[in-house]
């Protein structure tokens, strides 16, 4: 139906596109940039650019075919900064998409510590169901566990890795090697941290020092600490790491380990211009940014007839954005992700 209404010209193609996001949307971020393209962000967009680039054409045009004419035309420092200006609009349209890609698909937060420390009771604390094995038996966990699930809106990819520790195991050694990896390519690290016995610090701070100020320290099973866990604390805020104390059996501290992720990961300010672009969109202006680049460029070495040459190819791209799709190929490709089952 949605491509009827784009077939009959109800919808432009941005339009339709933003509808089937509206349908996929994860997260409400998600959901409140794909209305806005529903409500026409995108075709805003797309329209301003037009008009700024029909009214540089008409300029350029009109400096050609009345060049002997005595009329005043704007000089070509200003004709230029108009050019610019359009260049920077679209910088700061794709800056936006991807910075709201980003935060769509790309938090991922690694839960990374020794065996039997509670990491996979932090994952199903946090998720809110019992999607990890928990066990006492140390390396339960032999290969890491992706988990997706939204804070304040944004939604998050939470992994649970193989416990870290020297064993002679080689299925425990591959998914100790894959936990490995997973930390190095976080967005954040919770490393977590057994306090419910005594803690060699100087042991511990020797192997694993790097990681942990690389991370969040969870002090977990903080409801049955260990007498020693007070001093240990303040041993670790001498070194700058201000462990947060939670128990995942009594949920105390969840909250705080919350806000805590929060504040090191999520920075979205509500007045920014955020804006989501489908992959044909983010290519399309990507293209008009080109072809404005080269034409402030051929400014200063040719004449008109040469760079509005660039002027007409950006017009070319924004109507490929709004829905000039030439084949049916296309167009199928596009609407084929609406269908959602019976």
């Amino acid at each position: 139906f949605t491509k009827r209404a784009f077939l009959n010209g109800k919808l432009d193609l941005t339009g339709a596109e933003a509808i089937g996001r509206l349908i996929s949307a994860r997260s409400s971020f998600e959901l409140e940039l794909a209305q806005k393209n529903v409500f026409g962000e995108i075709h805003r967009l797309s329209s301003r650019v037009r008009s700024d680039l029909i009214s540089l054409k008409a300029e350029c045009e009109a400096e050609i075919d009345f060049s002997t004419e005595d009329l005043t035309y704007e000089t070509k420092e200003e004709r230029k900064n108009r050019m610019i200006l359009l260049f920077d609009l679209c910088t700061k349209v794709l800056k936006n998409a991807k910075r709201a890609e980003s935060f769509i698909e790309h938090n991922k937060i690694v839960i990374y510590g020794e065996p039997n420390t509670g990491k996979s009771s932090l994952l199903n604390s946090l998720i809110g169901r019992e999607r990890a094995i928990v066990s006492n038996v140390p390396g339960t966990t032999r290969d890491y566990l992706s988990e997706s699930f939204s804070l304040n809106g944004i939604p998050l990819q939470l992994i649970d890795t193989a416990g870290v520790r020297e064993t002679e195991d080689s299925i425990e050694r591959m998914g100790i090697e894959r936990s490995r990896n997973e930390f190095e390519s976080a967005n954040l690290r919770l490393f977590v941290l057994d306090v419910s016995s005594q803690i060699d610090f100087n042991s511990f701070m020797n192997l694993h020092e790097s990681k942990v100020k690389n991370s969040i320290l969870v002090a977990n099973k903080i409801d049955i600490a260990h007498e020693s866990w007070k001093n240990t604390s303040l041993l670790f805020q001498a070194k700058g790491i201000h462990p947060c104390e939670v128990s995942c059996k009594t949920k105390n501290g969840l909250e705080e380990l919350l806000n805590s992720i929060q504040t090191h990961l999520i920075h979205i300010d509500k007045s920014d211009d955020f804006v989501l672009l489908e992959e044909r969109n983010e290519y399309y202006f990507g293209k008009i940014q080109e072809h404005l680049k080269i034409a402030i460029e051929l400014m200063e070495t040719a004449p008109a007839e040469i760079y509005i040459k660039e002027i007409d190819y950006a017009l070319e791209n924004v109507g490929l954005i709004n829905g000039k799709v030439g084949t049916e190929e296309i167009l199928g490709r596009i609407f084929s992700k609406f269908c959602v089952g019976k």
